[in-house]
């Protein structure tokens, strides 16, 4: 039975997820995550852009961080050997289509050049689901920040991995847009996946399971 398709709304909040096709891994070394964590901020603008290595020099060149106005907001994100999960907000007409568009196809070429392979590397389109009660959006905040310990992932203690880090105050993301969703109780949000990361991580340490 086919997926029901979300429709995507402006102004709306989804968490957006893909995984690799054959649920291969998609990230194989610290580069790959690099790419792809850089891919989310350089390709979130609606200028035109040509490809990774032309908007990178652009940002070198100029005196400023990369200008125009940006497809969507970045509120949470992580990077798992063989997945990614984002929650974003769409603030422009088609900004979530055209921002995966820009990302899941640029890091596809990538990785196939780098690994010397062709063909879809993630498994069909992006898979959404709109965020659409306060309930829900601290749930899949929490879910996305920490969600090594759903797969019992050892942390990575980059940024380029999860936005966990930038949420505890460990390092700055520069992918996170700072005028933040009002919609829901942010703030509320970042202190309950704090709270449970700390408590994950003493469990983890004491080899206890934790539920």
């Amino acid at each position: 039975m086919p997926q029901k398709i979300v429709p995507i709304i402006e102004g709306e909040t989804y968490h957006v997820f893909n995984r690799g096709v054959d649920k291969r891994d998609i990230f194989l070394d610290k580069s790959d995550y690099l790419r792809f964590y850089q891919s989310l901020n350089l390709f979130n603008s609606e200028e035109a852009i040509v490809n990774f290595d032309f908007v990178r020099t652009k940002v070198n060149n100029s005196t400023d961080s990369f200008q125009g106005n940006r497809l969507v907001d970045i509120q949470a994100y992580a990077l798992l050997p063989n997945h990614f999960h984002l929650i974003i907000k769409s603030v422009t007409e088609s900004g979530i289509s055209e921002f995966m568009r820009r990302v899941g196809g640029g890091y596809a070429n990538y990785f196939n050049q780098k690994y010397e392979r062709s063909g879809a590397l993630f498994q069909g389109s992006f898979k959404r689901v709109h965020i659409e009660r306060q309930e829900q959006y601290q749930y899949l905040f929490v879910y996305v920040n920490e969600n090594q310990f759903v797969h019992n992932l050892i942390a990575e203690r980059e940024i380029c991995h999860s936005s966990s880090l930038h949420y505890q105050g460990l390092a700055k993301s520069k992918i996170i847009n700072m005028q933040l969703d009002t919609q829901y109780n942010f703030d509320e949000s970042v202190i309950l996946a704090k709270s449970i990361y700390e408590k994950r991580k003493a469990i983890k340490q004491d080899k206890i399971l934790f539920e």
